[in-house]
């Protein structure tokens, strides 16, 4: 009988807990003050905006392919994709706060880090000269 009388009691204990919502030690510190909301905000906000992104891409392309015109003609169809905490890895070295700029006619792509303003030439694409 001592056991049924321990077990009930455990178990309103629970629903206790359960119904306030605060479960002991489990207490998280939010973003509440001013300070820790900017700060929360500046570490996910893009430092360049996408139209940025593309033209340092786009530099980039001018600067180190063979024949960036077959990539230039179409600047206007790029599309930029910004990650502040990459997770997946497709056997390239990738860093936090990555664009990842691609042109869809050709299929290529290139990573932009914004820590260190380095663009990363990942897949050629059908013409492979850049």
């Amino acid at each position: 009988m001592l056991k049924y009388v321990i077990v009930f009691g455990a178990a309103i204990a629970i629903l206790v807990i359960a119904s306030v919502g605060r479960i002991p030690g489990t207490e998280r510190q939010l973003a509440t003050s001013e300070e820790t909301r900017a700060a929360a905000t500046l570490a996910n906000t893009p430092t360049y905006t996408r139209h940025q992104a593309i033209s340092m891409v786009a530099d980039y392309i001018r600067e180190s392919c063979a024949t960036p015109d077959e990539y230039l003609s179409h600047l206007d169809r790029f599309t930029a994709t910004w990650l502040r905490q990459p997770r997946t890895n497709d056997f390239y070295e990738r860093d936090m706060r990555e664009w990842t700029v691609s042109d869809p006619l050709t299929g290529a792509f290139w990573r932009l880090y914004e820590d260190s303003g380095e663009v990363r030439s990942i897949i050629g694409g059908v013409l492979d000269t850049c």
